[in-house]
């Protein structure tokens, strides 16, 4: 069973600022399933800038805005309303029971810092509040924490399947096992299809249209201006790609155009590599 508890070390919440959210952490501490930023005052998920995460003052979570953050929500099927940003560690809809569902919850009991900057652009509503909630658990043990970063890459012509636009994945220490790389396209549905090689091996080949049905028949919702290569799309985390032991590994895209694309990994990783 989840708890839910008002985190009230929640400061500097004001237009233009970066707001700091302190966790208690420690022996004892809760195991984080989800961090729930409840808006109002005006206030909307558009107004949140960025989320950053740092855990024993390293970033393991590097979010983009309140938006994008309820996009992954409305991708994975999840319920999404416009007064709440929700960063959920959870993976609610896996197959293989609560392990599988829990295993990248962040574990406050084998941290010595966990705070979570937030951005609020400059424009918001000056009477703008923000409640900050834990949805939590028992302390636990797990090793294992979720992550997110990524890296933005410009391309100045389109790329074809002879000559693809080529963005290469962090591998050994820098690398993990990957959920999913969610692809923000600055020009939608400029990607026509993906293949991801690792040394110089083909693993992972479609079209944008055959992503989106595979996704489609595992209960998922495209999202306009996202592409997501997505490893547990049917729920089994059994399908990660693991690039902590893998060589080169290659994302190669065709495109129709020249573009910009941000490159965002969703990955679990243990805690003791942060």
């Amino acid at each position: 069973m989840s708890l839910e508890l008002t985190l009230t070390n929640l400061q500097n919440v004001a237009p233009g600022n970066v707001a700091t959210l302190k966790c208690p952490v420690g022996p004892g501490a809760h195991t984080y399933d989800q961090i729930q930023l409840e808006l109002s005052g005006g206030l909307t998920p558009a107004d949140i800038e960025y989320v950053r995460g740092k855990a024993n003052g390293r970033i393991f979570l590097d979010e983009s805005s309140g938006t994008d953050i309820n996009k992954r929500d409305d991708y994975r099927g999840i319920f999404t309303e416009a007064s709440y940003v929700t960063l959920d560690f959870t993976e609610p809809k896996a197959r293989n029971g609560a392990a599988e569902q829990l295993v990248a919850a962040v574990p406050g009991s084998l941290l010595q810092d966990l705070a979570f900057e937030i951005k609020i652009a400059a424009g918001a509503n000056a009477a703008g509040k923000v409640l900050a909630k834990a949805i939590y658990r028992p302390p636990t043990d797990n090793p294992y924490i979720r992550k997110m970063l990524n890296t933005t890459q410009a391309f100045a012509a389109a790329g074809t399947d002879a000559s693809p636009n080529i963005v290469y994945l962090p591998t050994g220490v820098q690398g993990g096992k990957v959920k999913r790389i969610w692809i923000k396209e600055s020009v939608d549905q400029n990607i026509s299809g993906v293949s991801i090689r690792i040394a110089n091996n083909v693993i992972y080949e479609a079209t944008r249209a055959q992503i989106k049905n595979q996704q489609k028949r595992n209960g998922l919702v495209p999202q306009a201006n996202w592409c997501v290569l997505d490893f547990v799309q049917d729920g089994n985390l059994a399908g990660l790609l693991d690039t902590s032991k893998a060589p080169q590994t290659e994302v190669r895209l065709a495109t129709g155009a020249a573009g910009s694309f941000t490159l965002y990994y969703e990955l679990i990783d243990p805690i003791g590599r942060l």
